[in-house]
């Protein structure tokens, strides 16, 4: 008796195992709420333009402006500024949906000090004043976004470059970390 409740279980078993592996862990668990992003101010197209930004519910980039597909919540929408007779560009945070923002809330000398900061900042402290264009972002910043949905996102500057591409404009490149709140509250997951 018991070898085929043993073979019955074994049997049920292997069918909800291929589900869960066919529907994938996205479908299951959602989602990842933390990562790494890179956001790029590099323009496409050729008659209309547009740029890649981050969409955090979905997990996913995003085409903007682009009919037809989600506005994400971040953008690279980068500075030109002349400094010393040369062209840089430099980057900068924007909310395409223009509704709550960013706010600055630590700038350091090296990444392990941005790193520290980052992982210790478990709530977004009262008083913020988030705007929907951040000022010129800079390495080993950490920034608290409001999402238009209200939800909030931690971020980590790693890593700035400026690129130039194909047809020669130059275009900014940033690489962060982020944590995402998905539920509204300020304190972030661990």
């Amino acid at each position: 008796m018991r070898s085929i409740m043993n073979r019955r279980g074994g049997m049920l078993a292997v069918p909800v195992l291929l589900l869960i592996l066919a529907g994938g862990c996205e479908r299951w668990f959602g989602p990842e709420k933390s990562g790494e992003i890179q956001l790029s101010s590099q323009l496409f197209g050729s008659e209309s333009y547009y740029l890649f930004g981050f969409g955090y519910e979905q997990a996913e980039y995003y085409r903007y402006p682009y009919q037809g597909e989600p506005v994400p919540d971040i953008i690279n929408e980068a500075y030109r500024m002349i400094e010393g007779g040369e062209v840089k560009v430099l980057p900068g945070f924007n909310i395409p949906a223009q509704v709550n923002g960013f706010a600055l809330v630590g700038e350091f000398t090296t990444l392990a000090e941005a790193r520290s900061f980052y992982d210790d900042y478990k709530a977004v402290e009262q008083g913020l004043q988030f705007e929907t264009v951040s000022d010129t972002v800079e390495l080993f910043q950490v920034w608290i976004q409001q999402t238009s949905l209200g939800n909030y996102v931690k971020l980590l500057v790693k890593d700035i470059n400026t690129l130039q591409g194909e047809s020669g404009d130059l275009y900014s490149e940033v690489v962060m970390d982020y944590v995402y709140q998905s539920d509204g509250t300020p304190e972030f997951p661990d």
